[in-house]
């Protein structure tokens, strides 16, 4: 029961996370921009047993919106241009530096980007990444596997308890004792 609710808290955690950035990139605006610099990131877990260096890719990008619409908090005004506005869009973590890298090289010659904004905040992502970059699959398919494997041993828990829930309190799962021996048994001789 314990694992079931800790795969429950889990997966309520990983549900959050997708539906949010499914529903960010539904419904945030989308403003023209490029890519002025990337960067991949690492770091060490917070824990002694998380020693393994996770990778992620950071994108700074500058797009077009109005003034009051820039909440990353850094706009640029050059001279006869409109203002840009300035943010970091950030991809999810790899344990990959690899796979990192291939993220790196996704805008790093190709800057002209599309940019949905957070109209409620700072966040800014990538218009048109694609699904296994932008979504937690890993994780999704671990809380999955779990909660079905605990789920599984659950239900047989629960039946088998049940079962014996009907069973008389005098019930013996011993064979009954045989009154009458066979042709074929054994026979205890006793020569002492």
């Amino acid at each position: 029961m314990l694992f079931l609710a800790a795969g429950t808290l889990g997966c309520i955690a990983t549900t959050g996370r997708t539906f949010s950035e499914f529903l960010a990139r539904r419904s945030w605006p989308v403003a023209q921009g490029h890519v002025t610099d990337v960067r991949v990131r690492s770091y060490t877990g917070p824990s002694s047993k998380d020693h393994v260096p996770h990778y992620f890719v950071e994108y700074e990008v500058r797009f077009i919106v109005p003034a009051e619409q820039c909440l990353t908090g850094t706009t640029f005004v050059i001279e006869g241009e409109p203002p840009l506005c300035e943010g970091i869009a950030r991809t999810r973590t790899t344990d990959s530096q690899r796979l990192a890298n291939s993220w790196f090289e996704r805008h790093r010659f190709n800057p002209a980007v599309g940019v949905l904004h957070d109209p409620n905040g700072p966040g800014i992502k990538i218009v048109g990444e694609p699904a296994d970059l932008v979504y937690p699959w890993k994780e999704i398919y671990l809380m999955s596997g779990w909660m079905i494997f605990f789920g599984t041993l659950f239900i047989i828990t629960q039946r088998r308890l049940q079962y014996l829930k009907t069973l008389p309190e005098e019930y013996d799962s011993s064979p009954p004792p045989r009154s009458q021996p066979r042709a074929d048994d054994l026979t205890d001789m006793k020569l002492s």
